[in-house]
């Protein structure tokens, strides 16, 4: 289909599975300035049968809940170089417990403390914010090693626990090690029935400074015993690739703008509506929630192809331009197939200074149906032109 012809094809009336989106054609948007590497990628809702067993990927569990995963051996993790700052690269990922733990240093590395304190649920053990911040404000780097995690789940709720070993590295040079537990928190997102979307987080903590040069392995094994002792590990889950967004699979992950899309038609295969619509910043244009959840009724699932995402940064936030093109499957056994250009607003992280903390979300979007023959990758290229 040339590009005259794709043109031409006229803005529907879209079923309600993607009304949210249609409702925002029209919206002015940023030019893009930048182009990422991030060549066209394809996703399908079925699995392949490449699929291979992996220590540190996430799987569903009978209950549809989200799982932790856990590791075969510990996973040490340098979120920066030694002189701390902004180098690290950035990293919001609530899609299992271990990425919940390796967020909230990236965020502590890149001082971005909003950020790290929206990792903690409001509970009243956590800290006010103020006291929070002032804790880190000697930190330079933390080096993180994430031991086997564990986890239970019962009446719809899921917690984890992630026993780590810390190596804090301070301004003035000095070192020292932690070690202890994180306790973490997740109502199953099916059936989270109101706004706001209750996301994966921390609960509680055990962290304890740590003297002589104890056996890393030793610490992480008994590093749980007093903040959550007796819980079982969890089991090794399929891997799957990046940019899997099927039913399979839980993915809330807020780390660029393709992640964040991909986790959106995540939570619409998995039914978890309430999240779907969080994804959204600007829902100003989208139905309420409860007719946004109605009109994927009929929506067996969707597959999601991504294109070359480009970037501009203007007035403390940044806009992302993203291409997609969409195979929706209905409940009938139908398919239909669309070509959009979403629009991603950052404000950017490091300068929020009060909670609550702002992530990466859809401000629009503008959707046309294509013919179910058309060349989906050709017309990406167009999708966010014009």
């Amino acid at each position: 289909m040339n590009i005259k012809l794709f043109r031409s094809i006229r803005s529907i009336s879209i079923s309600l599975f993607i009304i949210g989106l249609a409702a925002c054609t029209g919206t002015a948007t940023p030019k893009p300035i930048s182009t990422s590497s991030l060549a066209p990628t394809s996703t399908s809702i079925s699995p392949t049968a490449a699929t291979v067993p992996t220590s540190t990927s996430i799987s569903p569990t009978a209950a549809t809940v989200p799982t932790a995963a856990s590791t075969a051996a510990p996973i040490v993790l340098s979120t920066s170089d030694a002189s701390g700052g902004t180098e690290a690269l950035y990293l919001d990922d609530r899609s299992d417990a271990a990425a919940v733990i390796r967020s909230l240093f990236n965020a502590i590395d890149r001082r971005e403390y909003v950020r790290a304190y929206s990792y903690w649920e409001d509970t009243p053990q956590r800290l006010g914010f103020d006291q929070f911040q002032s804790g880190y404000q000697n930190t330079a780097a933390v080096q993180v090693t994430i031991g086997t995690v564990g986890g239970d789940s019962g009446a719809g709720q899921f917690h984890s626990t992630v026993p780590v070993s810390l190596l804090s590295k301070m301004i003035g040079g000095a070192e020292q090690t932690y070690a202890g537990c994180y306790l973490l928190h997740l109502s199953q997102p099916g059936i989270q029935g109101t706004l706001p979307f209750q996301a994966l987080g921390i609960q509680s903590d055990d962290i304890q400074p740590v003297t002589g040069s104890p056996n890393t392995n030793d610490l992480l094994a008994h590093a749980c015993d007093q903040l959550a002792p007796g819980t079982p590990p969890l089991p090794a889950t399929p891997t799957y690739a990046p940019d899997d967004v099927s039913s399979l699979r839980y993915l809330d992950d807020r780390s660029d703008a393709a992640e964040l899309l991909r986790s959106f038609f995540n939570a619409i295969n998995r039914h978890e509506y309430v999240r779907a619509y969080s994804d959204w910043d600007n829902t100003s244009s989208l139905p309420g929630l409860d007719q946004f959840q109605v009109g994927y009724s009929n929506t067996q699932s969707i597959d999601l192809t991504i294109g070359s995402v480009t970037s501009e940064g203007t007035a403390g936030s940044i806009y992302y331009r993203v291409p997609a093109g969409l195979i929706a499957h209905t409940t009938d056994g139908g398919t239909q197939t669309y070509i959009g250009c979403y629009i991603l607003r950052q404000p950017e992280p490091g300068i929020q200074t009060e909670p609550p903390f702002t992530p990466i979300g859809i401000d629009s979007a503008n959707v046309l149906q294509v013919s179910n023959a058309a060349d989906v990758t050709a017309l990406l290229t167009q999708a966010c032109t014009g």
